[in-house]
């Protein structure tokens, strides 16, 4: 059952939003010298050290079954390897910031989906609602006006992929929850190692198209693989087990925030007020699916009680 919230969890979520709302501009350093496939092969296989050495400090071994590595393969294709190469090439034509705001619809794409995968899971009018209002935001971001003049539509390109790694994210999501309880260092090291495996043939293959590096490429590319895909699995997971889903979904609406701040501050992007507007009808969408049924619920039982009370006095 999850506990309240600590001092220290805050630390950690505010630590993951940091890690994962730059991630997108360090994709964009790290793509002046690395070809999208060698980016994402080193950023797994810096993740995969990390975790591995973390798993056998803990005393965790790995499986050694096929049945019990199945579900990591899938998982490391879905929720690593897709998405990963998703979001580089998309970074190639698009900007960091517009990136991290497309990815926002994770959320809305999940409770949708779990309508349709999970037992118990439903869509309630806030929830329809809510997904409306979001896809909505994403029509003004990538609608006409914002890729006109834009040749080949490259931009509009850019931005369906990082749609479809947040739709890769999300299917991963459900398949995660109904493959049910499971060690969560041992998982996340094993999707790690079959994430690295499974992105090796195409790292060697564009192996010579890497330009020499420069120190920001290089530090990106260690970034990425230690703070913004090792350390924030092993926070994301301590997350999952303390506080709990719940209070983790908070980051959903800091992270594209601390994108859009870090492509504005450190890459000199421009936010256009169409931007802007499609990431608060993003935001808002996702607000209102995830807490529109909790606070519903919050005013029946706050009611009952109410009624309850005018029923008795009435009797008397």
């Amino acid at each position: 059952m999850p506990r309240a919230a600590n001092f220290s969890d805050w630390i950690a979520l505010l630590a993951l939003t940091v890690m994962w709302g730059t991630a997108f501009m360090f994709n964009e350093l790290a793509l002046v010298a690395f070809p999208p496939s060698v980016l994402v092969a080193a950023r797994l296989l810096i993740a995969t050290v990390i975790l591995v050495v973390y798993m056998r400090a803990h005393g965790v071994v790995l499986p050694t079954s096929a049945r019990a590595w199945t579900p990591m393969l899938v998982m490391a294709l879905l929720g690593n390897v897709l998405p990963f190469h998703l979001i580089a090439w998309a970074q190639q034509y698009i900007e960091s910031s517009l990136a991290g705001i497309l990815m926002a619809v994770m959320p809305l794409i999940v409770l949708t989906l779990a309508h349709f995968l999970l037992p118990g899971s439903r869509l309630t009018p806030y929830r329809i609602a809510g997904f409306i209002i979001g896809f909505s935001g994403v029509v003004v971001i990538i609608g006409p006006e914002a890729i006109s003049g834009l040749s080949n539509n490259l931009a509009l390109w850019g931005a369906i992929a990082t749609l479809g790694a947040a739709i890769s994210y999300s299917v991963n999501s459900i398949y995660a929850r109904r493959i049910g309880a499971a060690n969560p260092v041992q998982l996340s090291a094993g999707m790690l190692i079959a994430a690295s495996l499974l992105s090796l043939p195409g790292a060697a293959v564009d192996i010579t198209d890497v330009v020499t590096p420069g120190v920001g490429a290089i530090v990106a590319i260690l970034v990425l693989g230690s703070l913004a895909t090792g350390l924030a699995t092993l926070i994301y997971f301590r997350l999952v087990q303390g506080p709990g889903p719940a209070f983790l979904s908070i980051v959903n609406y800091l992270v594209p925030v601390w994108a859009v701040v870090a492509g504005a501050l450190f890459l000199d992007e421009s936010i256009t007020p169409m931007l802007y507007g499609g990431m608060l009808l993003i935001l808002s969408g996702v607000a209102l699916g995830e807490l529109g049924p909790r606070i519903a619920l919050m005013l029946r039982e706050w009611r009952v009680p109410k009624t309850r009370a005018r029923v008795e006095r009435g009797r008397a």
